[in-house]
């Protein structure tokens, strides 16, 4: 007779003997994970449990577990698992040998089982299959082997997660008994073989919670066994188990778990006399593990001893390498964060993809902010350097990272500042730091502040173009670009106001940081350009340095302990999320640019930014809609642009308050003023920059008439029409009378709109909104005075206000979802021009992007506050 069959029957008796004394092995069951549960499982060696656990890896996942008996020779097995996972979809594989007994045997088979299977994932459901092959040189059964397993991981909520997986889906055939045995495990049925030996499909269920917070996991398993063995099955018949995972501190969480499992039959095994068959019972046990994870970064072991019924005991050990960082235990040496300032704060370089699919970035100053705050948070940063050439930043902005850095220090971190060259923002930046350092050659441009206005008015009347404008208030002053040739009262005395807000502050806040007379400091700005030397001894800066010696001036300003200085990424480390549902969001939408209706985006050939109403309408409109979302932050960084444009976004801000009940809270950048202050009133709360340029609540509307231009060029326009004004907005006639008056209340009841719209968001009356505008422009602090704004503070000040108006106490974690903005490069930026002339020529391109679509109202700032 063939010793196959009795191979067979030898190893399924061994399962039911086993069983007596031991925990039971499924036949096609590999190694065993230490101390887990089917709802818990996702990293690599999910694919041995529940395959759709996978769907949780990112990047690379490679796992080592061994299972070794305390009785020497009982048996063994290991196995080695590999996983890697890139958006929703992960695929797997993993090797098991498993060693029955001491020696391979027929009776205590060796076998080898290979593993295949992915796993998708559908936000908060994945869904996974594997497939297992085996082979064995000591049992042809196991050669024949191959079954299926089916599982799906649901992660509703923060604090639970459901499983379910279906094991031997396919009820795999595990070789035959012999033609003239009857299946001892169905002595009843009267077969006699051959009869194929078809393991029973697996049904296993488990549910994990979380009830308070993520250090504290309880999980519970129940496995049903399909019924048609005679055993015991089905539902009433489950075995059970209860997981417990508690964190202690970072990287270290000790495991538990503790099982019942049920009286099952088996096959006797064949004695040295010859094979005889019959029925051995287990008692029903209890099995118990306990042992402990320890965690780094990208290296993690987990181990825990398993004791079942009256065995010696089992010990199961998991390693795992990652490339996906881990919460762990950390013993990283004191290092210096080196950040360049100018590569971080300047958009990313041209890329060929662009071309053929745009490109998104978010907005460099607030992945900066971010970045330093990580620092703050790292124990092991004692010291960061900051290197600037130049910081490509406005006045408002500059007070946003100059806040920043003050942020490192209130966590106890030195600053030092390298300067190889810089103006007044720059030096204003770097005055708030423990130490400023300049290179030897430094070129210090710390010579105050300037504002420049463009007036084209007589330029334009020589070419025999006349600019025709209406508007409200003389302090809306933007059409004088065009209609004047010199700069009017009203725009001189605001200009100045400006100025000596914003430089008596400079003058202030860098006298007191350096310790200087503040008129001492005034002097050494009226003599324009200083040498490094001077710098130097006037005590502007603290030392001269080349690149190579911040090494050596961190051990200075560190007390002579050494720090190891190393590049700082603006990227966020991806570390490994164990929350079981997305945190609750806090959404900011970007009103950045000159304010348009479409969808915006940045100008293929660069100079203007566009904030198009459609793109951004939408989006608020799916944050109010998103019950994820709690707040949304609106940051403006906008001199305004089409008035209609501003009413969309300002219309989706106030559906958002009132009819969705999210708060609202704006944040204002270097600038946000007309049309985009029209936006900011729809918040509850606004924040502003001291140096922000805001209000400039007026409109305009105007064409230009070039019929003069034309005649001299020997060009004729032929116009018919229907109705007295169906060309109002040619350029071959000027305005009527009567088409002037008609667009002069176009603009007043517009002008009223707004008023109302400030006063109802700023609890004002219209009278005294009405003083405060009239096109007046007010620096950040200017307007805070006047109940324009409410506060001082930039965006991780506004996002701090959203989380409290939403609820959140201070410790809870909130995602903050502030995606890039979208733009059309047709090549990198080249400069051609040389610096003198790229400003104008900047300015030139502002100047035409006040005019927008003919007949199109304009809420726009009237002109550009420049710092050199």
């Amino acid at each position: 007779m063939s010793r196959a069959p009795f191979a067979a029957l030898a190893l399924l008796l061994w399962a039911g003997a086993r069983a007596a004394v031991a925990e039971v092995r499924e036949i096609s069951q590999g190694v065993e994970i230490p101390a887990t549960s089917f709802a818990l499982l996702d990293d690599a060696t999910a694919i041995s449990a529940n395959p759709a656990g996978l769907a949780w890896v990112r990047g690379l996942d490679l796992s080592y577990v061994n299972e070794r008996t305390f009785h020497g020779g009982a048996g063994q097995a290991d196995a080695v698992f590999l996983a890697g996972g890139l958006g929703p979809i992960a695929i797997g594989t993993a090797i098991d040998w498993v060693h029955l007994g001491s020696d391979c045997l027929a009776a205590t088979p060796c076998y080898r089982r290979f593993t295949i299977g992915g796993a998708l994932r559908f936000g908060r459901l994945a869904l996974g299959v594997s497939h297992h092959g085996f082979s064995s040189g000591t049992s042809n059964a196991y050669s024949g082997l191959g079954s299926w397993d089916f599982g799906a991981l649901l992660r509703p909520a923060r604090w639970l997660s459901l499983g379910y997986t279906l094991l031997d889906g396919n009820e795999p055939q595990f070789g035959s008994l012999p033609a003239h045995v009857a299946d001892p495990r169905e002595p009843d049925s009267g077969v006699i073989g051959p009869t194929p030996i078809l393991l029973p499909r697996r049904h296993v269920a488990a549910i994990g919670v979380r009830p308070f917070g993520e250090d504290f996991t309880f999980a519970f398993d129940a496995r049903f066994r399909a019924c048609g063995t005679g055993e015991p099955c089905g539902f009433d018949s489950p075995d059970v188990g209860l997981t417990i995972e508690a964190r202690v501190l970072r990287g270290l969480t000790f495991v538990g778990q503790v099982g019942y499992e049920q009286r099952r039959a088996a096959l006797l095994a064949p004695v040295q006399a010859g094979p005889f068959f019959g029925f051995l019972t287990n008692d029903s046990a209890w099995r118990f593990q306990v042992g402990a994870q320890i965690d780094f970064a990208h290296l993690g072991v987990r181990s825990a001893p398993r004791f079942h019924g009256s065995d010696t005991g089992t010990l199961s050990t998991a390693i795992r390498l990652s490339t996906q960082a881990w919460p762990g235990i950390s013993f990283s040496p004191a290092t210096a964060a080196d950040v360049d300032l100018d590569k971080a704060l300047r958009r990313p370089g041209f890329d060929v993809k662009d071309l053929v699919f745009g490109s998104e970035h978010r907005d460099p100053l607030a992945r900066t902010l971010e970045m330093l705050s990580r620092i703050s948070r790292d124990g092991s940063v004692k010291a960061v350097v900051l290197r600037s050439r130049g910081l490509p930043l406005g006045a408002g902005r500059s007070e946003e990272l100059r806040a920043g850095i003050e942020g490192l220090q209130r966590a106890g971190k030195r600053v030092l500042f390298y300067l190889e060259s810089g103006g007044d923002l720059d030096y204003a930046v770097a005055s708030v730091a423990d130490r400023i350092l300049v290179a030897p050659q430094a070129i210090l441009a710390v010579n105050g502040f300037s504002a420049t206005a463009l007036f084209a008015g007589a330029g334009l009347e020589k070419l025999g173009v006349k600019a025709e404008f209406v508007r409200v208030g003389a302090y809306k002053n933007a059409p004088d670009v065009f209609t004047r040739s010199d700069m009017s009262q009203e725009q001189r005395e605001v200009t100045n106001a400006l100025l000596d807000d914003v430089f008596g502050r400079y003058v202030s806040e860098v006298s007191r940081k350096r310790h200087l007379d503040e008129g001492k400091f005034r002097r050494l700005l009226d003599r324009g350009l200083l040498t490094p030397q001077e710098a130097l001894r006037e005590g502007l800066v603290d030392g001269l340095a080349y690149p190579d010696q911040l090494e050596e001036e961190v051990r200075k300003v560190l007390g002579g302990s050494s720090a190891f200085l190393r590049k700082t990424s603006l990227d966020r480390p991806s570390v490994k999320d164990d929350r079981w549902a997305p945190r609750p969001r806090i959404g900011v939408v970007r009103v950045e640019g000159d304010i348009a209706r479409g969808s915006g985006g940045s100008s293929p050939f660069g100079g203007v930014e566009i904030a198009g109403s459609d793109t951004i309408a939408r989006r608020i409109h799916a944050l109010a809609d998103d019950p994820s979302v709690r707040a949304i932050v609106v940051r403006i960084d906008s001199p305004g642009g089409d008035g209609t444009a501003s009413d969309l976004i300002w219309r989706e801000l106030i559906r958002a308050r009132e009819e969705k009940h999210k708060p609202v809270v704006a944040s204002m950048g270097d600038v946000a003023a007309s049309g985009g202050y029209y936006v900011a009133v729809a918040a509850e709360q606004i924040y502003a920059e001291p140096s922000t340029i805001t209000g400039s609540i007026g409109v305009f509307i105007g064409k230009f008439d070039l019929h003069s231009l034309y005649g001299g060029l020997g060009l004729t326009l032929v116009t018919n029409k229907r109705g007295e004004s169906a060309d109002l907005f040619t350029t071959a006639r000027p305005l009527t009378d009567a088409e002037r008056q008609m667009m002069q209340g176009w603009v007043d009841a517009f002008y009223e709109q707004f008023v109302e719209r400030v006063a109802k968001g700023r609890n004002l009356s219209t009278q005294q909104v009405d003083a405060l505008g009239r096109g007046r422009v007010w620096s950040g602090a200017q307007a805070m005075e006047r109940g324009l704004v409410d506060r001082m503070g930039g965006l991780p000040d506004a996002l701090r206000e959203a989380r409290r108006r939403a609820g959140f106490e201070p410790g809870d974690e909130v995602a903050v979802d502030d995606p890039g903005r979208s733009e059309s490069r047709i090549g990198p930026d080249v400069q051609v021009l040389p610096a003198q002339l790229r400003g104008l020529s900047e300015g030139a391109a502002r100047v035409l992007s006040l005019l927008g679509e003919p007949g199109t109202l304009r809420a726009a700032l009237p002109f550009d506050l420049e710092v050199h």
